[in-house]
């Protein structure tokens, strides 16, 4: 499958190594794309990942997935063009001043995104995960569970069959506005992985029989 990673950032790049290991044909969508820092860092993960400009790294993506600051998420969607139909991950959370969520409680992030790129399917998902554990590394020997949300089923089960891959226990929780309730998490996991007495790399998991 060929995937198309919005953003260079430990996010993008976490998740370009871990998906081309696995085989993925990863291109890497920036507004730099030769820039020196791009082009050492897209050496350093190998695997045949690339890098091109953003309208360009989108054109025969089967999935883009946008891993880019909040501030930079407008703009960076309005350039990769016409999105209608086009499957889309959104990793992003709606950051303002630092730590604070500038969009909650009536809308989301996902939301927002679905409203800049209409006619695409948004799927929420990846935005709840220390990117130093997207190669799937298992905590207490157990997988993190990464919960999405979209309002569609195909999506759906595309980007849940990725993040599947990357060794993951994946949550359907529902509709795209239950993007209200999954940002706000990334927060707390944030705040808690800030209390050192916890360790340095933190996930949830959601248990079930």
């Amino acid at each position: 499958m060929r995937i198309a990673v919005i953003g260079s950032g430990n996010v993008g790049t976490g998740l370009a190594k871990s998906w081309s290991k696995l085989g993925h044909a990863v291109v890497v969508g920036s507004r730099s794309p030769e820039s020196e820092r791009l082009v050492h860092l897209v050496s350093g993960i190998g695997n045949g990942v690339s890098t091109a400009a953003l309208a360009e790294s989108v054109e025969s993506a089967d999935v883009i997935v946008l891993a880019i600051p909040w501030s930079a998420a407008e703009v960076s969607i309005a350039a990769l063009g016409d999105l209608s139909g086009r499957l889309i991950i959104d990793a992003t959370n709606p950051f303002v001043k630092g730590l604070d969520l500038g969009i909650g409680h009536t809308d989301s992030g996902g939301e927002q995104v679905a409203r800049w790129a209409p006619g695409a399917k948004i799927v929420k998902a990846l935005n709840i995960v220390d990117a130093r554990l997207l190669d799937g590394k298992k905590l207490d020997d157990r997988e993190i569970t990464i919960p999405i949300a979209s309002d569609d089923t195909d999506a759906k089960k595309v980007a849940s069959d990725l993040i599947v891959e990357l060794g993951f226990d994946v949550v359907d929780a529902g509709s795209l506005e239950m993007s209200r309730l999954l940002e706000p998490l990334t927060l707390l996991m944030i705040k808690l992985s800030m209390k050192k007495s916890l360790g340095n790399e933190i996930g949830f998991r959601v248990l079930r029989d």
